[in-house]
């Protein structure tokens, strides 16, 4: 497009303005900021997800870092609770209610299963006696710490 202007001496001046080259401009620009924009968005979105999902596994190894201890305490405290039954002594009895309590309190649970359909994830069969799926007999309690099984119920099916 062009434009003539007389400017005050007289004389002519022509002044063009390429229109058609300033909207393919325009729109080039329009194309670079909305893929920029569409970049920033999965950016933030990435980095939100990398955020989440860091912040749950900080949180599990917390939650789970005390399962080698809980583990090795298993064993001997389930064989003092059978010795507990054996010999009648109350204070021997409050001592081992006290380390389940704290055992608890670290979100150690004990699965209960006796009466229960046999379920695969949390329990290992030894035994069974007859065609049924409900465990009649539990041989070794099952544990959970914080919703994870750690160790598995040996049971009896009948």
């Amino acid at each position: 497009m062009n434009l003539d202007m007389t400017n005050a001496a007289g004389k002519n001046t022509t002044k063009a303005t390429p229109q058609p080259r300033l909207e393919e401009k325009v729109a080039e620009l329009e194309a670079a900021l909305s893929a920029a924009s569409e970049r920033e968005k999965r950016a933030v979105s990435d980095y939100q997800n990398l955020v989440r999902r860091t912040a749950d596994e900080r949180l599990r190894l917390i939650r789970m870092s005390n399962k080698d201890f809980v583990e090795s305490l298993l064993q001997p405290l389930e064989h003092l609770s059978l010795a507990a039954e054996q010999i009648d002594d109350q204070g021997l009895r409050m001592v081992i209610d006290q380390l389940w309590q704290t055992l608890e309190q670290q979100g150690l649970e004990e699965m209960k299963v006796l009466n229960q359909p046999f379920d695969v994830a949390t329990m290992e069969v030894v035994e069974k006696e007859g065609d049924g799926d409900v465990v009649s007999k539990v041989v070794s309690r099952g544990y959970t710490l914080n919703g994870e099984v750690i160790q598995f119920a040996k049971v009896v099916l009948s």
